[in-house]
């Protein structure tokens, strides 16, 4: 009895867990539009995404109420990201709208799974134009300003549209790209092009529409020249063998010309700082698990992570952010990363910042409110995007375990024979554990002994002087670590190297080394720093260390140095013959 209840209690908790387990299984469903909004009388794309298996196909009916559908197809991707398989169903039906207004897409069932509801906007018919008479084919452009007119400031966006309507079947076509003539501009065009369909004076019509963005670059009156589509009409009712014929008439049809004026920066504005967007956001970002309000460390890297978006300007408009430091913090920029996402109605900027914070000491410390000044085009008023000043707390470092040659006593156990310990982390190639531990160990060995042996010449009078290093051998190590990429023997070399350069105050880190060296070597140092503290630091997850630049940095280091008073023997055997 007792075993049948132990046996009920087992069953009963391995439900509970499953029940539990559950909502991290759920598969979710996605809907999109390619087109949003729509008018009457044109037909659109609506997408179904299932990020995992459903529990069943899907139910389209509810879809029926607002919409007719014209075509549903169905597919499956699959990816592999690093051993990693992930899979994705898609659902793509064409839709034709109903009625004008907001017409809501449902929770649509896929057995026990649903997806996400939708709202697609459907506006009135388009009133036929002069243009199109009726044709079977023919162009329609637009041109949209975020001032609602045929108005735009300078280096502002605007939206240019083609749509080629046709009601015939074309083969060999081509539609000529927007040309600008009397003032300068940048064209991008805007995502991929798109096909749907509509009707106009009872004429059903397939219609592919392209957009651009364009930014003026001066002021004055900006003409778009006609766009061209050039095709040649297929005749349904040919015959099967009439596809070695010739084909059917080559036709060419033009749009119309479209003309912007463009109103130069407002008086009371900085050309140098002129940004018209339509919106502008200003982003701070911290790594993962730090904790600003707590206390930090010093010597060790920190990533502040500034991302500027504008929407409608492109990256290479965006200021650089130079944030003015607080003394005793040092700051060290990596390369800004400019992104453009095209979307299918306009262009978003994106720039983003990396600034490793190196604080040399402890103390408190103000980060600056950084602010970044834009007009909005929309409302034609200047705006600001800031983000508040910051505090850093900071404590000392604590002593680290580096190795260093100052004493006597050290000298003599290293002149015996003994091999130094390194300081090897958990992430270090075993490479690294052999390259290092041997090339170290003869290097510090060497150094010891021949501490020991100007101790015994010399005797006290060197007491006060500085070690001088064998420069030949320490080159050569240094050489080997930084071209052969390895992060940790370059660092124990640096470490060693500055413990003997600096033997009355020796430093304790690579970011106590950078505060003594000059800003090109103190910058591939940090790069080196991050590699190896990635997790805290500001390399990115999976870079790769080079170290050529490292190396020529500290070669010129090292001709600064290696005229001394004193005459070195070369004590150091080759390591890498």
């Amino acid at each position: 009895m007792v075993k049948d209840q132990s046996s009920t209690v087992r069953w009963w908790l391995c439900g509970v867990m499953v029940l539990l387990a559950l909502p991290s299984w759920a598969t979710t469903i996605t809907a999109r539009s390619d087109r949003n909004p729509v008018a009457m009388n044109e037909s659109f794309r609506l997408v179904f995404e299932a990020d995992g298996r459903v529990d069943d196909d899907p139910d389209f009916k509810a879809l029926e109420q607002s919409f007719d559908i014209k075509s549903q197809s169905q597919g499956t991707t699959m990816q592999i990201v690093n051993g990693s398989v992930s899979q994705t169903r898609q659902w793509t039906l064409v839709l034709m709208p109903k009625r004008s207004g907001r017409l809501v897409v449902p929770s649509i069932p896929f057995g026990d799974d649903n997806s996400q509801p939708l709202v697609i906007g459907v506006t009135e018919p388009a009133a036929p134009t002069g243009a199109a008479n009726n044709a079977v084919l023919f162009i329609e452009v637009s041109a949209e300003t975020a001032m609602g007119s045929d108005e735009a400031y300078v280096q502002s966006q605007v939206i240019y549209k083609a749509r080629l309507f046709r009601a015939v079947n074309v083969a060999n076509a081509s539609l000529s790209e927007p040309v600008i003539s009397d003032v300068d501009a940048v064209i991008e065009k805007l995502g991929d092009d798109r096909e749907f369909e509509t009707t106009r004076d009872g004429r059903r019509y397939v219609v592919l529409e392209r957009s651009y963005a364009i930014f003026p670059q001066q002021s004055g009156t900006l003409t778009i020249a006609p766009l061209t589509f050039e095709g040649q009409v297929v005749n349904r009712s040919r015959g099967m063998f009439d596809v070695f014929e010739p084909g059917g008439k080559i036709r060419r049809v033009q749009s119309d010309e479209v003309s912007l004026n463009i109103k130069a920066v407002p008086a009371a504005e900085d050309s140098q700082q002129w940004l018209p967007a339509r919106e502008v956001q200003l982003i701070e970002t911290w790594p993962e698990g730090i904790e600003l309000s707590k206390m930090l460390t010093a010597g060790e890297p920190l990533t502040w992570t500034l991302t500027l978006i504008a929407d409608g300007l492109t990256a290479a408009q965006l200021p650089l952010i130079t944030p003015v430091m607080p003394a005793g913090l040092k700051a060290y920029p990596d390369q800004a990363r400019l992104i453009n996402d095209k979307k299918q109605d306009t262009l978003i900027g994106v720039r983003q910042e990396k600034i490793a914070l190196i604080p040399t000491q402890a103390g408190e410390y103000q980060l600056p409110a950084v602010e970044v000044v834009w007009w909005n085009s929309r409302s034609g008023r200047r705006e600001v995007a800031s983000l508040p000043a910051r505090i850093l707390n900071v404590s000392a470092a604590p002593v680290s375990d580096v190795v260093s040659v100052s004493s006597p006593a050290t000298a003599e156990v290293a002149a015996q024979g003994a091999t130094p310990p390194s300081v090897v982390s958990q992430q270090e190639s075993p490479r690294f554990i052999v390259s290092g531990l041997l090339g170290l160990g003869w290097l510090l060995t060497a150094m010891a002994w021949w501490m020991t042996r100007r101790k015994v010449k010399r005797g006290s009078q060197d007491e006060s002087r500085g070690v001088v290093l064998d420069v030949r051998a320490v080159k050569k190590t240094m050489r080997r670590a930084c071209l052969e990429h390895d992060a940790p023997a370059a660092k124990e070399v640096l470490l060693v190297w500055a413990n003997v350069r600096w033997l009355d105050d020796s430093p304790k880190s690579l970011a106590e080394i950078t505060a003594r060296v000059d800003e090109p070597f103190g910058d591939e140092i940090m790069h080196l720093n991050s590699q190896l503290y990635g997790r805290r630091g500001f390399a990115d997850a999976g870079g790769c260390w080079k170290g050529a630049k490292l190396w020529q940095q500290f070669e010129q280091a090292l001709s600064q140095h290696e005229r001394s008073p004193a005459v070195v023997e070369p004590i150091l055997a080759p390591m890498y013959p």
